[in-house]
């Protein structure tokens, strides 16, 4: 018994002298490379390019079928819910002097609540098709569910339609019609019941990392109506290098209090006309026009471009090279081409 003792006891030594050893290698490796060694770093997995917003992810995450929602953005709909967890989001101008967004998503941000959801407009549904986005709302103008109901290139999620309503929930403590919401949740579920599969055939845009920030206090200036709440500013934020946006003087936040900022802002300009009493607009978004890129703090003065049909809106330099984002979220604000921009 006392020889296994002490066979025990010399067992431990080396156990302590070994430990401490390696203990002291790390250390060494710390201090010479500022990191831990491999041997205790965790495992990487391989990522790759979502084709949204450029973001690195999981390989097949890349890939997910988007959702293209319509919020609105009167002030009796405001704060909005889930509009800092956007991709991609337009903003333009609908009937009178208000401006609506189309929002999109892939599913992976898990909202317990998004909207106020709105009604359709054909534009907005041209630049969902962009993506071959699921397009989400709630009726929509008389030219709008014409195309729905005869383009078959579009899926949509119609509040108004049977039981695709009960992917959506009134809230009775705002005032219809700006209290319809829904929910990744809800939308994940319409994802199953109707088949809609990931993988997209829609063209990306150009991507890169982070560029050095920009030493400036840049602001873009756009004033969508003579209403001061419909005001904007994006600041530019030189410490994150992205720009927050200001909405009626006031940062705009979400309802959970979170604020909207950009990685880039787009202003693009577009030929815009009134059609009707009601003061419904009709956007031109076939062609080419001016356009503006704001990223890294820097302004680059270029065009946009877009072939007829339903291709994908790119964006070039003054040199005819497309323009490449920085990874992370996109404004693209469409103005009238007579409007006159800020910065």
């Amino acid at each position: 018994m006392d020889r296994i003792k002490q066979l025990l006891v010399i067992i431990a030594a080396l156990l302590i002298v070994v430990g401490g050893f390696l203990v002291y290698k790390i250390y060494q490796n710390i201090r010479s490379t500022g990191s831990e060694p491999a041997l205790f770093s965790a495992a990487t997995e391989d990522l790759t390019q979502r084709k949204l917003d450029g973001v690195k992810v999981s390989t097949g995450q890349e890939d997910l079928l988007p959702v293209a929602v319509m919020v609105e953005n009167h002030y009796e709909a405001r704060p909005q819910a889930g509009l800092a967890a956007a991709k991609v989001v337009y903003e333009a101008l609908t009937e009178g002097l208000i401006t609506r967004f189309l929002v999109l998503y892939d599913l992976t941000e898990n909202l317990s609540v998004i909207g106020p959801v709105r009604s359709a407009r054909p534009y907005f549904i041209e630049l969902a098709a962009e993506y071959g986005a699921v397009y989400v709302h709630s009726g929509g103008s008389p030219a709008a569910l014409s195309i729905l109901e005869d383009d078959d290139r579009v899926q949509d999620l119609n509040e108004f339609y049977g039981y695709n309503s009960g992917y959506f929930w009134r809230d009775d403590k705002r005032q219809a019609p700006h209290n319809l919401y829904t929910a990744t949740e809800f939308l994940t579920e319409a994802k199953t019941q109707y088949g809609w599969l990931d993988g997209t055939d829609f063209v990306p845009w150009q991507f890169k990392d982070d560029g050095t920030p920009a030493t400036t206090t840049q602001e873009i200036k756009l004033e969508y109506s003579i209403l001061p709440t419909y005001h904007i500013i994006w600041k530019y934020n030189s410490g994150e290098n992205y720009y927050e946006r200001w909405q009626n003087e006031s940062p705009h936040t979400d309802s959970e209090g979170q604020f909207i900022n950009a990685k880039n802002v787009v202003i693009q300009f577009v030929k815009t006309a009134t059609i009707d009493e009601i003061g419904r607009r009709e956007l031109t978004l076939t062609g080419t026009g001016r356009a503006l890129v704001f990223r890294d703090g820097e302004t680059i003065d270029g065009y946009w471009q877009k072939e007829e049909g339903w291709h994908r809106t790119k964006f070039y330099n003054s040199s005819g090279e497309e323009i490449i984002f920085n990874r992370g979220s996109i404004w693209v604000e469409l103005v009238p081409d007579y409007m006159v921009i800020s910065f």
